[in-house]
């Protein structure tokens, strides 16, 4: 039976839209937890890439001969860097350096660069 003249939305249509929005509501939450997680990844490879590099840049301005060694430069980040002398050819000395640093798991940052004797 329906009464003319009367508009409006029933119980049911409201339960259903509330439901429908709170699944969305959920949905997005979610998404927004892995967004913050890969911002904050983010930050950190690059803070590890800047790491990386300024230890790479002290090294090439002190010239060889480079000796090995390791430091902790930021709380989380550790940082070690070994120099091979003759390497890829004579005369030239091959400088790696690595910077690490755990989350939920364990992620590493290497640059290589090449210094003339």
């Amino acid at each position: 039976m329906s009464v003319t003249g009367q508009v409006g939305y029933s119980l049911v249509e409201v339960l259903v839209a509330l439901t429908l929005f709170s699944l969305a509501l959920l949905a997005l939450s979610a998404g927004m937890g892995a967004v913050l997680r890969t911002r904050q990844l983010s930050a950190d490879f690059t803070l590890a890439t800047i790491l990386a590099q300024d230890k790479l840049e002290e090294l090439f301005a002190q010239g060889p001969p480079v000796s090995d060694g390791s430091d902790t430069p930021q709380p989380r980040f550790t940082r070690a860097w070994v120099a091979t002398p003759d390497t890829p050819e004579v005369g030239v000395t091959q400088i790696d350096v690595v910077v690490s640093w755990a989350d939920s798991t364990t992620h590493v940052v290497a640059l290589t660069t090449v210094l003339n004797e």
